[in-house]
């Protein structure tokens, strides 16, 4: 069984009233949860956290410090010569949602 869907589907769900206000919303909370598992293990990103607004029908959030990446997935650490496993808060942030 096939069902044809409206190539503009999600451009209209998009528009329908209180969507917009729902996904920012969401930004929002995602934002939080990965403020607060940054914060329960160093502190010092959570600052950077933000959720924005973009336009009229999408929000998103995420970390702006340049040191994120390696923080969240990991790196060698080359005085050490050791690898540095990553805390994969965005990960978890995201699983919480």
């Amino acid at each position: 069984m096939s069902y044809w869907v409206h190539p503009d589907c999600n451009e209209i769900v998009a528009g329908l009233p209180g969507v917009h206000a729902e996904v920012v919303k969401t930004a929002h909370r995602g934002a939080r949860l990965l403020r607060k598992a940054i914060n329960s293990q160093t502190g010092a990103m959570a600052g950077s956290v933000e959720a924005h607004s973009l336009g009229s029908k999408d929000a998103w959030f995420g970390l702006s410090d340049p040191g994120a990446i390696p923080y969240n997935f990991g790196h060698h650490n080359n005085w050490a010569d050791r690898d540095i496993p990553g805390s994969h808060v965005i990960e978890k942030a995201m699983r919480s949602l």
